[in-house]
């Protein structure tokens, strides 16, 4: 029998859930928008260790102690090559699975991994965040996914899906920097506004705790999620064709941004520009700097 490793590490697929934390009976499981190239599952115990009073007879009283299992914890992060956006409903918490507008409806789901011959699902998952990095033109789009989870089955050789079916892997090409067209800083070109797009990063992350519910079924106690806030945070890296832009972000104001990817059209608008805007005059480098913007000031509109 050959070890378990990257190669047999084969699959990672989801379905949306009707109750929190139940896979649907025998699914048509769904495929995540792209190539697959990191799953990484992080769950433990939640351990109680305590003192003991054991009397005279033992053997070594001052290591006296007890540990109990009081939960579980769960995290799944998927990292892939991305190829669609159908991800944003989910993170924004629209008001349905197709709806981009942002709003407050969880849309949990249980995510089936697949390992050698073996299979577990990941049930109660909740949209933590979401990272959409085009680091440079020669680079295809990595998205990661983090998910906190209520619960885990036990890996085994019986398929999670019963009599539904697996999904099938994404055919479309990745995503590069050559897919973000319309590009527009402050409503004209980026050359208008003196830069040079070079990299962009987009970061989604929900403020996300559990609920816990004594009557649970689930080892984790974990009745529902609560989503307490949302922060968006954009990263730009631009060369600088001339330098007033560099007087501009200093002045503190706010900006936007207007793209489009894939059949959707982005704004990110109430851009404060954070980081104090480092500008390497060396002569041996191209002028530029990377912004990053006030991660709770920023909005989002996709049309």
């Amino acid at each position: 029998m050959a070890v378990i490793d990257g190669r047999t590490v084969r699959w990672a697929e989801y379905i949306g859930e009707e109750t929190l934390g139940t896979t649907p009976t025998n699914p048509t499981m769904l495929a995540f928008p792209g190539d697959l190239v990191g799953i990484d599952v992080q769950s433990g115990p939640e351990m109680e260790s305590y003192k003991i009073l054991k009397g005279a007879t033992d053997t070594d009283p001052l290591s006296c102690g007890e540990s109990v299992k009081t939960g579980e914890t769960h995290q799944v992060t998927i990292t892939l090559k991305v190829s669609g956006v159908t991800w944003l409903p989910y993170i924004l918490l629209g008001a349905t699975t197709s709806a981009y507008a942002p709003g407050i409806v969880s849309h949990p789901i249980s995510i089936g991994l697949v390992a050698g011959t073996e299979y577990c699902v990941l049930e109660g998952c909740g949209w933590k965040s979401a990272v959409l990095d085009f680091p440079d033109t020669r680079t295809a789009a990595t998205l990661t996914l983090t998910f906190m989870c209520i619960g885990k089955t036990d890996w085994s050789e019986t398929d999670y899906k019963g009599t539904g079916s697996h999904a099938s892997a994404p055919t479309a090409a990745p995503y590069t920097m050559s897919s973000i067209t319309l590009f527009e800083y402050d409503d004209v070109s980026p050359d208008t506004s003196d830069v040079y797009l070079e990299s962009l990063k987009i970061s989604i992350e929900n403020d996300i705790e559990p609920v816990y519910d004594l009557s649970s079924e689930a080892a984790s106690k974990i009745g529902d999620w609560s989503f307490l806030s949302r922060s968006m945070q954009v990263d730009m890296g631009m060369s600088m064709i001339g330098m007033g832009v560099h007087d501009d972000i200093l002045d503190g104001d706010a900006h936007k941004i207007d793209f489009t990817l894939g059949t959707k059209a982005f704004t990110f608008s109430n851009l404060y520009w954070t980081n104090a805007p480092s500008v390497n005059l060396s002569p041996a480098s191209k002028v530029g700097m990377t912004l990053t913007s006030d991660g709770e000031a920023t909005r989002i509109a996709i049309a």
